[in-house]
């Protein structure tokens, strides 16, 4: 009995490891897309990348804090579903609160660039 709770909560963890890598990684791909596609469209702004850019701005600014906050809301979601089913939950509290600390540190990072452009 003890190894196959041991193979659940190993499992439980495998889960949330690949949810939060697999959140974690659409937001950095949206991040190297937006920094892609402002550089591509720069062309003879003087300014720096900022200041040139238009659209692709506000995708790099509020789509990767977007994607992160609907992540920690699934991975809290998953937490009550698993502590109702009586698994281990509190690994997939810990994978919702790094995607709400990731999305806290990309907001507070990516703000100054609507006041800077």
């Amino acid at each position: 009995m003890l190894g196959n709770n041991h193979d659940l909560g190993e499992r439980t963890f495998r889960h949330a490891a690949g949810y939060t890598a697999t959140v974690l990684g659409a937001a950095l791909t949206v991040v190297l897309v937006s920094v892609v596609w402002m550089w591509v469209r720069r062309g003879d702004c003087p300014g720096s990348l900022l200041e040139c850019a238009g659209a692709e701005k506000y995708v790099l600014v509020f789509v990767p804090p977007t994607l992160l906050a609907i992540g920690g809301v699934g991975a809290f979601v998953q937490t009550i579903r698993t502590w109702r089913g009586g698994g281990r939950w509190a690994i997939w509290q810990g994978a919702g609160w790094l995607l709400f600390v990731f999305m806290l540190i990309f907001v507070s990072l990516s703000a100054g660039s609507l006041i800077q452009g």
